[in-house]
């Protein structure tokens, strides 16, 4: 018999009621998850990056601890975040080795072994004038002795040498590309570095008539002719040249209801820290009574030029010939240099979704971490800094070099780096310091020996007071230096160094000119020349040992590179420059008496 089926209402109210409840289930679930996941992922990546970080410390550490070359050893490196559930996704990142990565460090220092193994010789120079056409130029230069001073400057030039002219006032303009006062003076061209005329072909006169268009008018703004003479090198410098820019000032920066300008100031000095990492030398001349001294002098140390006080206008002429003498028939005494490279990077990117991403880096020995908020140098290379009691100092530096087959890998999971130290270079120099005592004492028995070989007739009085007069002042700077060295206070020994040197060129310019006038003996001159030119070069190795060595780093974190060596060493009361521009950061460590090297050769490879 047919069964018939009947409804059960109850049942079914039943079944929708549960289904119902479980899809409120569901939807909870997702969004109690929703809520939970992101927070999850974020600790976990927090914790990768933690992680991340150690890893690379102990890959820096161990590379420069290991001492015995195949030595070997491994790092375990997180590359990613994995998922914190089966609803979340996994946070991808990537480890990879370049060995030719452009990232670099560099080392040097300079002495001399032999001060009588020397040679005349000659250094070509991309030279910028920087020119002060200020109002009061009127009367702090009125019979233009700048101008006539500059231009035998640029006279002595010599093919492939070459040179551009910038005057200032308000602001910085090349010369000729704006009006002028002065009469036959046109608007023209810039004329660059390249420019013909200023290449030396045919020869200099187009430079040397650009100076006789230099008026005076106007407020001061040295920084601005610093910032356009950075860009000139950039654009038309030649990369083997010597990059030299002459600054004259008789003023302070200045400009309409703003003298003295702080924010003049300011831009000098960071357009000299640039010129520093350009491998820019500056010297600076102040005219009169009224110029900033002090910021002359920062603008001129910090790029390895020197700071010339001119009390007149008529002083400004020998200035011009001893910069000159540095770059022209310079007397080499057995000049060396030395330079230490590392390159290659492992680096990691954390392509995390919660947490901020970050950027690692192994440079040189040296962890450098990138994040949105800025770069920072989590651990410089190894170094230690001994101030010794006379102001000097000892250094050592580990640097490491990787080297390898370049490797890539990306995801979630773990990477074994293996490494093995393949070879450790030391270098261990001592910079020789002259002692600026002794060479005082040299500088007067020359002086003595003019005046002796006078007495025998080989040259007239005239000629010999002419010649001693710079000498004792030579004499006296050199023994004022050697007091303020003594004294531990190396940067103001430096300064007086400086002008001692400056005395002893126009000493041998009195030398050249009493000879040319016949009232002195050929061979007497030849004499007094050689003997300044090795004092000048035992001087010059004293500003060597005082300039130090100097760190070079291509980075793309160099400004985080030339803060951490800021403030590094600044708080261990080192004597040091910085500067840095765009990659590129140039730290001097000055008046050091030892230095050790230690350089590692590091390979690494993809473990399994």
């Amino acid at each position: 018999m047919m069964r018939v089926l009947r409804k059960d209402s109850e049942a079914v109210a039943s079944s929708v009621a549960t289904m119902f409840a479980l899809l409120v289930a569901i939807i909870f679930l997702q969004l109690t998850l929703v809520a939970i996941i992101p927070e999850q992922q974020y600790q976990a990546e927090w914790r990768t990056s933690l992680e991340a970080a150690e890893a690379f410390e102990l890959l820096a550490a161990m590379s420069s601890t290991a001492t015995v070359p195949g030595t070997s050893f491994s790092v375990t490196i997180p590359v990613g975040t994995g998922p914190v559930s089966p609803l979340a996704t996994a946070s991808s990142g990537l480890l990879q080795y370049s060995a030719l990565d452009p990232v670099s460090m560099s080392v040097s220092f300079r002495f001399v072994p032999h001060f009588r193994s020397g040679q005349v010789t000659r250094i070509n120079q991309d030279v910028i004038l920087l020119m002060d056409s200020s109002g009061s130029m009127r009367w702090n230069d009125p019979s233009d002795l700048r101008i006539s001073g500059a231009k035998e400057y640029v006279g002595r030039l010599l093919y492939p040498d070459r040179v551009a002219i910038v005057d200032f006032d308000a602001v910085a303009q090349f010369t000729r590309a704006h009006s002028s006062t002065k009469p036959g003076c046109t608007v023209g061209p810039v004329h660059h570095l390249n420019a013909a005329g200023h290449d030396g072909i045919p020869n200099f006169a187009e430079a040397q008539s650009d100076l006789d268009c230099i008026d005076s008018s106007g407020y001061t703004n040295f920084g601005d002719a610093i910032r356009l003479a950075n860009n000139e090198f950039l654009g038309f410098g030649d990369p083997g040249h010597a990059w030299v820019m002459i600054l004259l000032t008789d003023g302070q920066n200045c400009r309409s209801g703003d003298c003295p300008s702080a924010t003049l100031d300011n831009l000098a000095r960071s357009e000299a820290a640039r010129a520093k990492a350009l491998g820019i030398t500056i010297y600076t001349i102040g005219l009169g009574s009224d110029v900033n001294a002090a910021l002359l002098t920062q603008i001129a140390t910090i790029t390895g030029g020197s700071y010339f006080p001119a009390p007149t206008a008529e002083s400004i002429r020998w200035i011009y010939f001893e910069i000159s003498r540095r770059y022209r028939g310079a007397f080499v005494c057995g000049l060396l240099s030395s330079e230490e490279l590392t390159y290659g990077t492992l680096s990691l990117n954390l392509g995390s979704r919660q947490y901020p991403t970050q950027d690692m880096r192994l440079e040189g020995g040296a962890i450098v971490i990138e994040q949105g908020d800025g770069t920072v140098i989590r651990n410089g290379f190894p170094y230690t800094y001994v101030r010794l009691p006379d102001g000097a100092a000892a250094v050592s530096l580990t640097a490491i070099t990787l080297i390898g087959e370049s490797f890539a890998t990306s995801g979630s999971g773990y990477q074994v780096v293996q490494a093995r130290l393949m070879a450790r270079d030391l270098i261990d120099q001592t910079i020789y310091k002259v002692d600026l005592a002794t060479e005082s004492e040299t500088i007067g028995n020359i002086s003595e020996s003019v005046q002796y070989w006078t007495s025998q007739g080989a040259a007239t009085q005239n000629a010999s007071n002419a010649i001693r007069g710079p000498l004792f002042e030579a004499e006296r700077l050199a023994s004022w230096a050697h007091e303020n060295a003594s004294a531990g206070d190396q940067p103001a020994a430096r300064a007086l160094v400086d002008l001692s040197k400056s005395q002893l060129s126009l000493a041998i310019s009195q030398t050249e000119e009493q000879e040319n006038q016949g009232a002195m003996q050929a061979w007497f001159a030849d004499m007094i020349r050689d003997d300044l030119l090795v004092s000048g070069c035992k001087l010059d190795q004293w500003l060597n040992w005082y300039d130090g060595i100097t760190i070079r780093i291509q980075s793309p974190a160099a400004a985080a590179w030339a803060r951490w060596f800021e403030e590094s060493f600044e708080a261990l009361g080192a004597d040091v420059s910085i500067g840095f521009a765009f990659d590129q950061a140039v730290i001097t460590l000055h008046a050091v008496d030892t230095i050790l090297m230690d350089r590692r050769i590091l390979r690494l490879d993809q473990g399994a």
